[in-house]
């Protein structure tokens, strides 16, 4: 005679529960990182120009003022 067991096999639910939450964590990580670069980047766009005009023209310019 076979017996039938009446605890459930949970192991598959659960890994697939498990893969699921790990995947929906990295696609929110995923989001919020493309929303902090999408809020950064005029602020790091002009900060890259500024400091790009600091060392080709104005460093330059103070340079050859003090005859170095």
């Amino acid at each position: 005679m076979v017996r039938i067991s009446n605890k459930p096999n949970m192991s598959g639910i659960k890994n697939v529960s498990d893969d699921m939450e790990y995947g929906s964590k990295l696609i929110a990580r995923e989001g919020k990182l493309f929303a902090g670069l999408i809020t950064t980047r005029v602020k790091g766009f002009a900060i890259g120009i500024l400091l790009a005009i600091l060392l080709v023209i104005i460093i330059p310019f103070i340079a050859k003022a003090c005859g170095v």
